[in-house]
């Protein structure tokens, strides 16, 4: 299976220059360039009438496209960019071209653990914060759409104690107000849910760009602990959920599988 770099559609011409890194793999592209390239995109587009749709992808992503025609068409040619949100992505780019898938494979891991490779890892927990500088810096507005019961307000709180002159649209956990004009719409309705609604919506939206973010609200409404750095850098965060929710066991039953996808590809 070769990976092969692409331009990505709904980006201007001069925006095109950073997108050459894009790998398709799986039957969609992903953006390698890391998050410093990424948000020189998103600066450069902000005066621009295009619309940017980032997804946030794991390997629970490349799992559901197996069962879900619509949901890889829908990373294949909705979205802007769909950047690397978790090791499991990045060890598949550098594993699934290799002749010697295993041999390369566990070599690529061991590096990983090591904290090699982590340049091109794009968390969506760390971009919602990237995003909010961003904002403050743009004297942009931004929104809290989705998570339980009170995160996404929990969440809009975190940000504006962080970064007081940020400008908070609103927030809301169910209705959404498609009247509202918004710069920066963060939306956290859970993986594969939130991409589908957005993909409902997208023309309705009026906003500059939209992100899934999955359940980066839990984290900073304080809901739940995020992963030491040190196990983050190692692509440990994972395992670290997994010890603080048990009850996801079943969902860590698809890191095996994406494996074996990977190395017979």
């Amino acid at each position: 299976m070769k990976i092969k770099p692409i331009l990505h559609k709904n980006l201007t011409k001069e925006a095109v220059k950073f997108d050459l890194n894009c790998r398709k793999i799986f039957g969609f592209s992903l953006f390698g360039r890391g998050k410093g390239e990424l948000l020189k995109v998103i600066q450069s587009e902000l005066e621009k009438s295009s619309k940017i749709w980032i997804a946030t992808v794991n390997p629970e992503f490349v799992m559901q496209t197996i069962n879900s025609k619509d949901f890889l068409n829908i990373l294949a040619s909705k979205t802007t960019f769909n950047v690397p949100d978790g090791v499991g992505l990045i060890w598949a780019l550098k594993t699934v071209n290799s002749n010697w898938k295993l041999v390369n494979g566990i070599k690529t891991g061991f590096e990983i653990l090591r904290g090699k490779h982590k340049e091109a890892l794009i968390t969506g927990a760390d971009l919602i914060d990237d995003l909010c500088q961003l904002a403050v810096k743009n004297n942009r507005s931004v929104y809290f759409y989705g998570g339980w019961k009170n995160r996404s307000e929990k969440t809009a709180l975190y940000f504006l104690k962080k970064y007081p002159t940020l400008k908070v649209a609103g927030y809301s956990e169910e209705k959404f107000d498609f009247n509202l004009k918004i710069d920066f719409l963060f939306v956290a309705r859970g993986m594969k849910k939130q991409e589908e609604w957005i993909n409902d919506n997208f023309d309705k939206l009026k906003i500059k760009l939209v992100m899934g973010v999955g359940r980066s609200f839990d984290y900073y409404s304080g809901e739940l602990k995020r992963a030491p750095e040190w196990m983050r850098k190692m692509g440990l965060e994972w395992f670290f959920s997994l010890i603080m929710e048990p009850k996801r066991w079943r969902r860590q039953l698809q890191l095996p599988k994406f494996v074996w996808k990977v190395l017979n590809s």
